[in-house]
C-alpha cells in the first residue's frame, strides 16, 4: 500500500498525463468513465459502479488508480 504523498505523488502524474492526452481520450472513450494508472488507461466503464466492478476483477485497488468521467464534446458541466 501507498503512503498518502505516494499516492499524492502518482495521482500528479496520472492527472498530467490525462491532461496531455484528454482530447484524444474523450474521442475514444466519450460519455464513459475511464481509471488511469501509471499512465495507462486500465479500465472504462458506462457507470461507476461497473468501473468499480471491473477494478475490482483486475485486482487493482481503486484507491491508487485516477478516476476521470469523460462527458460528450457539446456537454457543459457546472461546479
Amino acid at each position: 500500500m501507498l503512503s498518502d504523498l505516494e499516492l499524492l505523488d502518482v495521482s500528479e502524474k496520472n492527472f498530467r498525463w490525462f491532461q496531455e492526452r484528454s482530447g484524444q481520450i474523450r474521442e475514444e472513450f466519450e460519455n464513459q468513465i475511464i481509471a488511469i494508472k501509471d499512465q495507462k488507461i486500465v479500465a472504462s466503464a458506462k457507470t461507476y459502479k461497473e468501473l468499480l466492478a471491473l477494478l475490482e476483477q483486475k485486482g487493482i485497488d481503486s484507491s491508487e488508480v485516477l478516476i476521470e468521467s469523460i462527458s460528450s464534446k457539446n456537454e457543459i458541466t457546472i461546479l
